[in-house]
Parts: C-alpha cells; structure tokens; sequence
C-alpha cells in the first residue's frame, strides 16, 4: 500500500472503530446510550461555574443543535436540569443531577472491567502509543 491508501485505510478503521465503540458500550450501560453517557461524563469533566449549550458543544466538538437534541432525553430522565443561564440570557445552562453521579458510580466497575477486557491484548507501550498518537490526530484536526 502507498502513502494515501494506509491514510485512508486508518480513517475507515477510525470510522469502523466509533461504529464498534458506540455498540461496544451501548451493551454495557443500561438506561442511556454509550453517547448519551459520553456526553455526560464529558459535561461532569468541564471546568467552569456555568456550563451551557453551546459550551458544552465546543468543547465535544460538536453542533449546538446535536448538543440540545441529545439533552432533551436525559433531561427527561432526570439526568440533567436545563435552565436559563444566569450570566446570559440568551443561553441555556446544564447542570447535572445526583441522579448522573450516581449512575457514574453504579455502573464504574462494570465500565472498567468491560474496557479492560477490551485492551487486554494491548501491552502499556502498545497503550501509551496509541494515545500520543491519538492525541496528535485530535490536534490535526482542531
């Protein structure tokens, strides 16, 4: 293989890998999708006093619209509490529930255990690597 198709060979198994990830994860976690609590695990790693839509957007890198469709269903399910911002007016502010740290906490050991599994071929050399590398991917693409 050449240069060009190694490089699209890598981004057809990032692509596969999301795909495989997302059902990966989708099994484990009872109640919310692998996105949903990805999305909330991103939320609870913000720093900040207010985190509001499109806040939370930049920072997954992702729509506002996407952003506020995927917190509609959590909010329902007491997940999150979606609110008028009190620094602007003109945003709405999440802030997670005890419900969502709950969660984090019931199903941690079941997360870890599973993830484990999944990298358990992998030697900590191999793991280092990939994130370097996966890190200097992310940074060519912001």
């Amino acid at each position: 293989m050449n240069r060009t198709e190694k490089e699209e060979y890598i981004i057809g198994c990032i692509s596969l890998l999301s795909n495989k990830l997302t059902q990966f994860g989708d099994c484990i976690l009872p109640d919310i999708t692998f996105k949903q609590w990805f999305l909330l695990l991103m939320i609870s790693k913000m720093e900040g006093e207010e985190k509001s839509i499109n806040s939370i957007a930049e920072f997954v890198g992702s729509s506002r619209q996407n952003i506020k469709k995927m917190l509609k269903p959590l909010e329902e399910k007491g997940y999150v509490v979606i609110g008028k911002s009190t620094l602007d007016a003109r945003a709405l502010k999440v802030e997670l529930t005890e419900k969502t740290y709950q969660y984090f906490s019931e199903n941690a050991h079941a997360a870890e255990e599973e993830t484990n599994k999944l990298f358990q071929s992998f030697s900590m050399s191999e793991i280092d690597n990939l994130m370097v590398n996966l890190e200097k991917m992310l940074q060519c693409l912001s």
